[in-house]
């Protein structure tokens, strides 16, 4: 006949861990910082990096640079939080995301502060054309004017690198302008960035919208649409081998 003891305990089970992993920061609201808010490390903050978000935050982006990057990263995917989750919905959201981009770098440059030139002002009367004098009978026309000649494109400045860099100002008529690039090179992880600006403007401090944003080697060129004016180049480039600019001018 058997009996209990009834000291003995059973052993105890082993306590099983049910929480849920923590739910994976959202694609969409991570581009949206990145792309607005980039500079001021909101989009890290959000990510749960704290230490790199302040860092962001007093390098204003690291003077664009580091913006740009993160930027890249949450568009290509590669972004992760704090855990190393990937981010949630990037493959429902990232066609959107890239084409809203595109479409905020386009606006940027066409109609930024240095985009230009007014029309004429509606109410303003046009000049009253006088009347030329008859000439006499059997005066002999005046030749007539030579046919203007075709214009040329017409280089305005070259500008070439490897990474950070600058040119000095130029001078811009308001004609039919374009830029052509050249960016060799470049491994798995490059990012370069292409700005327009009119002079006296300080790009650390008073920001701008970038002409031309790439992450891989690339030679095309692209219409410019700048009022006459005095404008540099200024180049943000890492992981490329070199890249060259150059600004024509229909003359």
């Amino acid at each position: 006949m058997s009996t209990t003891n009834p000291y003995q305990t059973h052993p105890q089970q082993p306590m099983q861990d049910h929480l849920a992993p923590a739910p994976s920061k959202s694609f969409m609201a991570t581009w949206l910082l990145a792309l607005f808010l980039g500079v001021f490390g909101v989009d890290r903050f959000y990510l749960g990096k704290i230490g790199t978000g302040l860092l962001k935050l007093v390098t204003l982006g690291g003077l664009g640079v580091w913006a740009l990057i993160d930027l890249i990263l949450v568009l290509a995917g590669k972004q992760r939080d704090k855990s190393g989750a990937l981010l949630a919905g990037y493959d429902k959201g990232k066609t959107v995301a890239w084409i809203v981009t595109a479409l905020v770098v386009v606006i940027g440059a066409v109609t930024g502060p240095n985009a230009g030139g007014g029309a004429a002002d509606a109410g303003s009367v046009a000049p009253v054309q006088q009347a030329q004098p008859e000439k006499p009978a059997g005066e002999p026309a005046a030749p007539a004017a030579p046919a203007e000649q075709a214009k040329k494109w017409t280089k305005v400045i070259a500008l070439k690198g490897g990474n950070d860099k600058a040119s000095e100002t130029f001078e811009l008529t308001g004609a039919e302008a374009r830029i052509s690039y050249e960016f060799t090179g470049g491994g798995d992880f490059a990012v370069g960035a292409v700005y327009l600006e009119k002079e006296g403007v300080d790009i650390a401090s008073d920001g701008g919208i970038p002409l031309l944003m790439l992450d891989k080697a690339e030679t095309a060129d692209t219409v410019l649409h700048k009022a006459a004016g005095r404008y540099f180049l200024d180049v943000k480039a890492a992981g490329f081998d070199g890249w060259t600019l150059t600004v024509e001018e229909k003359r």
